[in-house]
């Protein structure tokens, strides 16, 4: 029998496998030159927010509060 991973372990590898996807992306809008450099910064904003989300779901004692903050 396979040993459960904990709650948190399973956040923190969802979170990890994010990461090269969004430096990816932010790497080929930067990299355009279709001049989409002014989209980078949403990008990040966006993707982080999504990071912190994911986090925040899956360590239950820090959710009210990032809740109560977006």
């Amino acid at each position: 029998m396979r040993k459960r991973r904990g709650r948190f372990v399973r956040t923190l590898v969802v979170v990890a496998s994010a990461a090269p996807s969004i430096a990816e992306g932010a790497a080929g809008l930067w990299r355009s030159e279709s001049g989409r450099k002014w989209l980078v910064p949403l990008v990040v904003f966006l993707c982080a927010t999504g990071a912190i989300l994911a986090f925040a779901a899956g360590v239950e004692a820090l959710a009210p509060f990032l809740y109560a903050i977006f």
